[in-house]
């Protein structure tokens, strides 16, 4: 039998950055992109996400885009191949996703068992799963764009089964079960959870298919119990396991504001990968969730007004006020909050903090209002923005109007930079950055406008040491006053030739560079980047930036 007391295995993991790169970012998977709390997409650092794998049941159609997938005709930038059994007849229906994480790159296989995925980068490696129910899925962690001859094979082979139980010995009906293989080192990112599901019987029975490997499985059934174990599995093996639930943690906390010490009500604590295991505080500010899995857990936290939380009860120093000292005294405090849960526990208290919030308009350098555009805060000196993400971005209205949410500055000054365009777009102007500044929570500051600028472009070719062109190479400018967001610094790529039209650049001090890109943009090689000082309309040509292998 299984039990209920195992440890929880945290949903994001940080992967620390090698010689303080900066994580690329990629127009086809840009970034790590889920929905957030603030409404949107967000686009982060690939420094870790969890991605859902549902296998043991079948989603909504998914029509093929071709009549007939030509095997022999594969682009750079593609996935193509096709899916069988164990006795090499094709599999219709098969869900095929890449990114996992990020939606928008799916298709399902047709009568023939083909599949083609387009658009996913020339020659990257990317992660890929295929799914269809009572099959066992298959995970591909790096595999490469462009590559022929794939086949798939999917079988019915290796699979847990058994009876879910509650604490009284008695089936219990319609219990999620949830097996998680992560974390599993991809290209450029650590997937920590990855999850394959099925839900229980009438009587209490069910079969999840899985590929080999070890499994933190998980069980949580509200006004039952929970269970919880790690089980490895070889290929080709059915092992039984019946499920046995017992009395989960009963998780208390209470939400206060950070000024005024009252209770905050409308605060909810969830998980986006835990379906279920959510409270929201009541007007006294509790919250209330039963069943919890002893051992940690993250909650995110969505509190509307609300920038910052804290609980000093909280398990890591991250879940604690804390000012980074690396960053003169900016205090982070957005991200979860994690717990060690455990039987009897006391309540925890939930400090929040309101929002500071600003608006105005965003305006071309003719002082037109600009619609479409984006405004993003950047922690003023570093060249990036306030959480190395873009979740407090917004975009202007028709009229060009934004407001935006943010944490306090406290002592620590930020600044506001607006781009013209969505992320990875530029459409005529170039950032604008607003004067730097220094805010309390519940501040509103109204009507500061910033104004977009005229663009400067800078020609040139990207060589390797040889003196050879180097194609498909990414080229930035980041600027040297370290005023603007590094996501919406302006970026092309090389030609065939090498050569390169970087546009939208703000007039200034710059570091044109090739990639790979440094988070300090000062701390690039010498030869991968030069710095220029640029005008408006201003049009610098010949410019050379040697560089090495990419990643190098």
């Amino acid at each position: 039998m299984m039990r209920a007391a195992f440890a929880l295995v945290l949903s994001i993991a940080l992967v620390p950055q090698a010689a303080g790169l900066a994580d690329e970012v990629s127009d086809v998977a840009p970034a790590i992109t889920r929905t957030g709390s603030l409404g949107g997409k967000i686009h982060r650092d690939r420094d870790g996400v969890g991605a859902v794998v549902a296998v043991n049941f079948v989603g909504d159609e998914k029509p093929a885009t071709e009549s007939e997938i030509d095997l022999d005709a594969v682009g750079e930038d593609e996935l193509v191949g096709r899916v069988v059994d164990g006795d090499d007849k094709p599999i219709e229906g098969v869900d095929v996703d890449a990114w996992t994480w990020y939606p928008g790159n799916e298709t399902r296989t047709d009568k023939q068992g083909r599949f083609r995925l387009k658009g996913l980068g020339r020659r990257q490696f990317i992660e890929v799963q295929f799914t269809k129910a009572n099959l066992s899925p298959r995970l591909f962690v790096r595999q490469q764009a462009g590559a022929r001859d794939w086949v798939v094979i999917m079988t019915d082979t290796t699979l847990f089964e058994g009876q879910g139980l509650g604490p009284a010995g008695k089936p219990v009906a319609g219990a999620l079960i949830r097996a998680n293989r992560g974390p599993k080192r991809a290209e450029g990112v650590m997937i920590t959870d990855l999850w394959t599901e099925v839900r229980t019987g009438p009587d209490g029975r069910y079969r999840l298919f899985v590929e080999p490997d070890k499994y933190d499985i998980q069980v949580r059934m509200p006004g039952v119990g929970v269970a919880r174990g790690t089980e490895s599995i070889a290929g080709d093996e059915a092992k039984a396991l019946d499920i046995q639930l017992a009395p989960g943690v009963a998780f208390r906390a209470h939400v206060v504001d950070s000024v005024t010490g009252k209770p905050v009500a409308g605060v909810r604590l969830w998980h986006w990968q835990h379906r279920g295991v959510e409270g929201r505080s009541n007007a006294e500010g509790t919250v209330a969730i039963d069943d919890m899995f002893p051992g940690p857990f993250a909650f995110q936290v969505e509190a509307n007004g609300f920038a910052r939380w804290w609980s000093e009860q909280a398990a890591t120093q991250w879940g604690r006020r804390m000012l980074l000292a690396d960053k003169r005294g900016w205090q982070r405090n957005f991200d979860n909050l994690d717990f060690a849960l455990e039987p009897q526990m006391d309540a925890v208290t939930v400090t929040v903090e309101q929002a500071a919030v600003v608006s105005g308009r965003v305006l071309d350098p003719d002082g037109k209002p600009v619609a479409g555009a984006t405004v993003a805060p950047a922690l003023t000196g570093t060249g990036n923005s306030l959480t190395g993400d873009t979740r407090f971005s917004v975009t202007t209205d028709a009229d060009g109007r934004y407001k935006v949410q943010l944490p306090a500055s406290g002592e620590r000054e930020y600044n506001l930079v607006a781009h013209d365009g969505k992320f990875r777009e530029w459409r005529k102007w170039a950032n604008g950055v607003s004067p730097l500044l220094m805010t309390e929570p519940g501040m509103k500051l109204d009507d500061f406008d910033i104004r977009l600028t005229r663009p400067a472009t800078v020609r040139g070719r990207v060589l390797d040491p040889q003196g050879n062109p180097v194609a498909q190479r990414e080229v930035r400018a980041s600027p040297v006053d370290k005023l603007e967001n590094r996501y919406y610094d302006p970026t092309t790529t090389t030609d065939a030739e090498g050569r390169f039209e970087l546009k939208f650049i703000r007039p200034g001090e710059q570091y044109i560079q090739a990639a790979p890109f440094w988070l300090d943009a000062a701390q690039a090689p010498a030869g991968v980047t030069q710095m220029l000082e640029l005008t408006a309309g201003e049009v610098a040509e010949n410019v050379e930036l040697v560089a090495g292998p990419e990643g190098k």
